[in-house]
This record gives C-alpha cells, sequence and structure tokens, in this order.
C-alpha cells in the first residue's frame, strides 16, 4: 500500500511543532526526500535524549555530537550496526544483523534515497560525533519485501555514529 500522500503530511505536522525556527513543508517523492526542511527544524530531544521525528521513527541520542547539523545534499559517512528489533529484549535489541565496522564509514548521500526512508529521515540534524539510536517501522525500513536476512515488516534498530559530513 502506497502511502505518498500521508508521510509528507506528518513531516510537515512534525517539523511546525518542533522548534522555534520557521516552519517549512517537508515532503518526500519517489527520488528526493526535502531533508533542508527537516535539518531547518530540528525537533528538541527530551531530557532522556528521545525524539519523535515522525510517526514510525525515533531516535534516542546516546553521544552528543558538535559542529553543524546533517542537512540536504551532504555526503554523511556513518559507522552503523543494526538489529531486529525485540520489545521483550535487553534494550531491544534482537538479532544482529549487519554492522558496518571498519575503518572507511559508510556513505551516502542525504535526501536523494541511497538508503531506506528511516535513515533519509533520521540522520539530517546530527552533529559529526552524535551517536543515535533509530528505531524505524517497516514502513520507512524495507517493507513487505524485506531484504535479506531483514525479513518481512520487520522494525529495525540501527545504532549510527555520525563520523564525517561533506559538501557535494
Amino acid at each position: 500500500m502506497k502511502r505518498r500522500g500521508l508521510l509528507p503530511t506528518l513531516i510537515a505536522m512534525a517539523a511546525m511543532t518542533a522548534c522555534e525556527r520557521p516552519a517549512q513543508e517537508a515532503t518526500i517523492t519517489d527520488d528526493v526526500v526535502d531533508v533542508d526542511a527537516l535539518a531547518s527544524n530540528c525537533p528538541e530531544a527530551d531530557v532522556a535524549g528521545n525524539i519523535i521525528i515522525v510517526p514510525g521513527l525515533t531516535a534516542t541520542i546516546t553521544t552528543k555530537g558538535h559542529g553543524r547539523v546533517a542537512a540536504s545534499d551532504d555526503y554523511a559517512g556513518v559507522h552503523t550496526t543494526l538489529w531486529l528489533y525485540d520489545e521483550d529484549a535487553e534494550d531491544g535489541r534482537g538479532a544482529e544483523i549487519w554492522t558496518s565496522g571498519g575503518e572507511q564509514p559508510f556513505q551516502f548521500q542525504l535526501g536523494k534515497r541511497q538508503v531506506i526512508k528511516g535513515w533519509d529521515l533520521g540522520v539530517p540534524c546530527m552533529l559529526i560525533g552524535e551517536t543515535r539510536e533509530l528505531i524505524i517501522s517497516p514502513e520507512l525500513g524495507y517493507g513487505v519485501a524485506g531484504k535479506p536476512p531483514v525479513p518481512s515488516n520487520a522494525t529495525l534498530l540501527f545504532n549510527i555514529e555520525l563520523i564525517s559530513l561533506e559538501t557535494p
């Protein structure tokens, strides 16, 4: 089931309630996520470091970062680990699926749909050195199709550390 109209509306609602900055409407199309609208309206974390970015995507800041926020078209370099989310497991971490590991960060361009929607929505507003734990619903992850070894309709838990930002 396609939800192209619902997600942009939810993002816009989250952006309007975020912080004191002027609200812009964030949009997602088949090719591009409007990361600028997200980054210009970075939601504030609560006292526990939790952020509801959009319904189906929550972030917890586990390590604070520094510098400017990640924005549209930036090349983000990250270290990451993916687990299947299991609400009964310690820290929600079920089976570990993948880790970027190594010295070279995994790199992608923000807002260009090179990664799952949960990343294109969850990495903007991160600062260099920041670590976030993202819990991503299936609709913002790999969906009904899954992506082996990720099963169909899996809720995902990513630990993401932003290592670098490069402007194109």
